[in-house]
């Protein structure tokens, strides 16, 4: 199994995610930075990240979400597609569904 990674600077955020996803059996690296998170990518091979959660807002609003993003496109990343995002706050049924529908 994959490994998703979950950037976010709300650490409640990040236990919530980390623990739901963990329940469902899934490999998950919580970090509370974009630095981090990079640097993480780099030193590790592309293919170890089955996903990618960022902590940003939905585009043209200040709604929060969780940006999901499969590794290998981070050279051109479209976030024009709001099937893309999870809106905040979230349910941890949202929340797996939204997992499964992406990987």
């Amino acid at each position: 199994m994959k490994t998703i990674m979950v950037v976010d600077d709300e650490i409640s955020v990040l236990d919530q995610v980390k623990n739901c996803l963990e329940k469902d059996n899934y490999k998950v690296i919580a970090v509370n930075n974009n630095r981090k998170a990079l640097e993480l990518i780099e030193r590790g091979k592309e293919e170890d990240f089955g996903l990618i959660l960022i902590n940003t807002s939905i585009p043209n609003t200040e709604i929060p979400a969780l940006f999901s993003m499969k590794p290998k496109s981070k050279k051109s990343i479209d976030t024009s597609k709001k099937k893309d995002f999870l809106q905040k706050p979230f349910s941890s049924e949202q929340l797996i569904d939204f997992i499964k529908k992406k990987i």
